[in-house]
């Protein structure tokens, strides 16, 4: 195993930093679920002191039809009291749905900066740095699995949602109409930063909105009451009873929906202009229904847009698996889940072939083992370690790798490669490959690619795949996106 720091770079801290203002859990509670919580605890308390707040100004305006002279002047200023209270109490409400709304805004335009390049290959090639960092920082073995899957995967699934926008508009698959209106205003319009772009502001932001808002309605006390059982001690992570899987998504869905409108609102106009305040206003109400109409849609999409949230949602929930039975290799069996809900028309095939033309089998940072070949294009006997890095493989079963062993040594300057089925453990005929191997060659391989030896020996000799969490630590082994000279293998 390479030595060196354990720790972070620059980078994986910048992911881990968007993935905690996401959700967390802290004692500032400043990230967007936490928020959310603490909205949903206060509301319905909120709701009570403005009914209270509403029959104070009802009772005194009703007095001011009831008394004489003499205390009218009493009534009134009772009322002018009341209605003041009044005011005040929603203008502090309003503050804080400008608080949260404009928090979010922020965090998406960070997480659009760091996926979003000046040309669709830079685009892809910073959308695959950015998710296989959060695969690798995610542990693929302990006790912490589920709940380090539970934070990122918000972020994770808003990268594909952005993905798959781009590549059903390329592929001509997408036929709303406010997004072709929004790339149709957007066409000559330069990109710069703190001016107005449709594509961007009302499509890309709204939609990633949407993916990191999608379940924050399990936020909800009446959400975490079936999470947590009546006395607050079940696990989250189980299996739910079929009554308590539909009442949970029930409440989350219609909890989610009323967050969007009432949680959040519409964002705050700061200048003077009647006019541009008329225009602003008209463009948050447009980028509020859009949102909502994703998240109405995303429950049952058929061929809508509700696609782009529904299809990177399940794609997510496999790749970052908060289930008790995760287990690492059965990762690339994702594309299988999918395209089996595509033959039970579930899903779209449309937005399903879409979105694995993306990612191909093998999800971005997965640890891939393959026999790599000599000079003269022959086997050599022995497997070695790899890393997906690269979107949009020729062939979805050939992925994209950076290469991270040469001659059974970690080499932080391998090359890149892309490997084929024929040479790549996870399949059957690449396994058997290796089969006339002896145990003790395999075990001397073994040896020399894992840092604790005796504790893993027991391994299959034939690795599937490999766990490249422990690799990444270093920070060193961070920068697996650079160029690199891509070999086929």
């Amino acid at each position: 195993m390479t030595l060196g720091a354990i720790g972070k770079s620059t980078y994986s801290k910048l992911v881990s930093s968007l993935i905690s203002r996401i959700k967390d859990n802290t004692v500032v509670a400043d990230s967007i679920y936490e928020r959310a919580t603490l909205y949903f605890q206060q509301v319905v308390d909120q709701q009570a002191d403005k009914l209270e707040l509403e029959q104070q100004v009802f009772l005194f305006e009703n007095r001011q039809q009831q008394v004489g002279k003499r205390d009218l002047a009493l009534v009134e200023r009772n009322l002018q009291q009341a209605q003041a209270e009044m005011q005040s109490f929603q203008q502090a409400r309003t503050e804080e749905a400008y608080g949260r709304i404009a928090a979010l805004k922020v965090l998406c335009n960070d997480i659009l900066k760091l996926c979003q390049g000046e040309s669709v290959e830079e685009t892809n090639i910073l959308s695959a740095k950015l998710l296989g960092s959060i695969q690798l920082l995610s542990p693929t073995e302990g006790k912490q699995i589920a709940l380090s899957n539970q934070k990122s995967k918000h972020l994770y699934k808003a990268i594909l949602s952005l993905r798959l926008l781009d590549k059903l508009i390329a592929d001509g698959e997408l036929n709303n109409a406010y997004i072709l209106q929004r790339i149709a205003d957007s066409n000559g319009k330069k990109l710069l930063v703190g001016e107005y772009h449709p594509f961007r502001d009302d499509v890309q932001i709204p939609l990633l909105m949407a993916a990191l808002l999608q379940d924050i309605g399990s936020c909800h006390p009446d959400a975490l009451a079936i999470l947590h059982g009546p006395d607050g001690s079940a696990d989250e992570f189980r299996v739910l009873e079929n009554d308590e899987r539909m009442a949970l998504l029930q409440i989350s869905h219609r909890e989610c929906l009323k967050y969007v409108t009432y949680g959040l609102g519409l964002d705050k106009y700061g200048g003077n202009s009647r006019e541009e305040r008329d225009q602003f206003v008209k463009l948050e109400n447009d980028r509020q229904q859009f949102v909502l109409s994703l998240l109405k849609n995303a429950v049952k999409p058929d061929h809508g847009i509700g696609n782009l949230l529904k299809i990177p949602q399940i794609y997510t929930s496999v790749v970052l698996s908060t289930k008790a039975n995760f287990a690492y290799e059965t990762l690339p069996k994702v594309v299988l889940v999918l395209e089996k809900g595509v033959e039970k028309g579930v899903y779209s095939k449309v937005a399903v072939d879409a979105l694995v033309a993306i990612t191909g089998v093998f999800p971005q940072g997965f640890g891939i083992t393959y026999i790599p070949k000599d000079s003269d294009r022959q086997d050599l006997d022995r497997y070695e370690y790899a890393i997906v890095t690269g979107l949009y493989p020729a062939d979805i079963r050939q992925p994209i790798c950076r290469m991270v062993t040469r001659n059974l040594t970690y080499n932080v300057s391998a090359q890149g490669c892309i490997i084929g089925v024929e040479n790549n453990l996870y399949y059957p005929q690449a396994r058997k490959k290796l089969e006339r191997i002896s145990e003790d060659r395999l075990l001397e391989i073994l040896s020399q690619l894992v840092s604790n030896f005796e504790e893993r020996k027991k391994m299959p000799l034939l690795p599937k795949c490999w766990h490249p969490d422990e690799y990444f630590s270093f920070v060193k082994n961070q920068n697996l996106w650079n160029k690199v000279i891509m070999n086929n293998n």
